[in-house]
């Protein structure tokens, strides 16, 4: 039988159907970064833990956004996105740009990819529509910011880094340890900047996709989800993911400075969450066979050892065409 919904704590009811209290939790969740730490700074193992909690609780801001949408719908999770927007714009030195960009990457694409899930399909739906989302805001980002700075883009990631390795040489130095070699920092410095637009905006869709599945868990659990209950391991992408990953690894191998660099960031991302189709069919398929222990091992090597990700990259880009799970669920059509 199945678990009869929990009912809503006071509390969780209060601050979720409020506009003022919800407002102001989406306010705490999202500059916990800011504050939290600050408060224990005086106590390093206190503000170390304190800063872990501020990014989780940063981080579970469109898993919130998307539990309102779930309950209140879209009108009230609009509104409660203009007040957050009001309030980073108060609160950021009435910065409007930031108000707003704040306001449609944590609160309406999250309530937006939502939507997408509650339907049928929305599994997949819901993932490329922040797929697409997250790759144009990171690729406007590093075009507006070396834009600004009248630099090339790979220029600007690495004047991002740069600090990160000054302090790396100035703590081996106050250590008075064996100097770094410069030459394998440049080269470091260097594999970083190709790596890292690619890699944040893969770790941001994951991370913005964990949220949207997260929230629909919860609302089935205390019962005011009423769309489509399709499993997480039926993410399947379209073809055209499979064909822009392939251009684009066909454009990182071609000297065209920014864009080569915007091909090599494409391809990482593509590449990463193809990588999640493909544990999602090697999940179902040892699922189906009752193969728990191996599952549990899949992850663990999967945690300790980053090249086993590679099979699952070609995995998921050949079950693009053979819909390798099809046959593992008869009831859906296969």
């Amino acid at each position: 039988m199945m678990n009869e919904p929990r009912a809503l704590s006071p509390i969780a009811r209060f601050l979720l159907t409020k506009h003022l209290a919800c407002t102001a939790l989406a306010l705490i969740m999202l500059s916990a970064m800011v504050w939290l730490p600050i408060l224990f700074s005086s106590i390093p193992f206190l503000a170390l833990l304190f800063g872990f909690a501020a990014v989780i609780l940063h981080m579970l801001t469109p898993a919130l956004f998307a539990l309102i949408f779930m309950g209140g719908g879209m009108r009230y999770t609009l509104q409660i996105s203009g007040l957050v927007a009001l309030g980073v714009t108060v609160f950021s030195g009435f910065d409007m740009l930031l108000g707003i960009m704040v306001a449609l990457f944590y609160c309406v694409l999250p309530a937006l990819a939502a939507n997408n899930l509650m339907r049928i399909g929305g599994v997949s739906r819901s993932a490329t529509q922040l797929l697409f989302a997250i790759l144009v805001a990171v690729v406007v980002s590093l075009l507006l910011g070396a834009q600004s700075q009248d630099l090339s883009l790979q220029d600007f990631v690495s004047q991002l880094l740069a600090p990160m390795f000054e302090v790396m040489q100035s703590s081996t130095a106050q250590s008075g340890a064996d100097q770094l070699d410069p030459k394998t920092l440049a080269q470091t410095q260097q594999l970083l900047s190709w790596t890292l637009p690619g890699l944040m905006a893969f770790s941001l869709w994951l991370v913005w996709w964990s949220n949207i599945v997260l929230a629909r868990k919860i609302a089935l659990r205390y019962g005011f989800y009423t769309g489509a209950s399709e499993s997480v391991l039926q993410l399947r992408f379209a073809k055209p993911i499979g064909y822009a990953l392939m251009l684009s690894l066909i454009l990182a191998n071609i000297d065209a400075g920014s864009l080569q660099y915007l091909a090599a960031s494409l391809a990482l991302m593509l590449a990463g969450v193809l990588s999640v189709q493909g544990i999602a069919v090697a999940h179902m398929w040892l699922k189906s066979r009752e193969l728990q222990i191996v599952i549990t091992m899949m992850y663990v090597l999967l945690f300790i050892w980053f090249m086993i990700v590679i099979p699952f990259i070609i995995l998921g880009l050949l079950d693009i065409w053979f819909d390798y799970r099809r046959n593992e669920n008869p009831t859906l059509g296969g």
